[in-house]
């Protein structure tokens, strides 16, 4: 057989897609959200996502509080702080329930 007929085709390969930079983010998301579905077993789903939104306040305090440089720079900066955790938890809380509200058979095919 004669490679003289041969016609090679483009097969160069694309360059991967960059990486996502919120790739670590999501990641740690997916392992809460495995966690508090592994506690939904054996504790009420209301009892679960209480604690994890006590835990994301806590965890929010400690995160506020090492950013201050002092404790009275702390204490001046709570209500900034917290108004700053409210808006984002609300446009994240938003966006979950938009996306149950468009999917909702397919997060929940067993209701009609």
């Amino acid at each position: 057989m004669s490679d003289d007929n041969f016609k090679a085709k483009d097969i160069s390969r694309k360059p991967p897609a960059p990486p996502d930079p919120n790739q670590k983010f999501w990641d740690m998301a997916d392992t809460f959200i495995q966690l508090a579905n592994e506690n939904s077993k054996g504790a009420a789903a209301g009892q679960v996502c209480a604690s994890m939104m006590y835990a994301s306040a806590r965890f929010g305090a400690f995160v506020a509080s090492g950013d201050a440089p002092s404790e009275a720079t702390f204490k001046d900066q709570i209500d900034g702080a917290v108004a700053y955790f409210r808006t984002e938890y609300e446009k994240m809380l938003r966006e979950n329930f938009r996306d149950y509200a468009e999917n909702f058979q397919s997060y929940h095919p067993e209701k009609k």
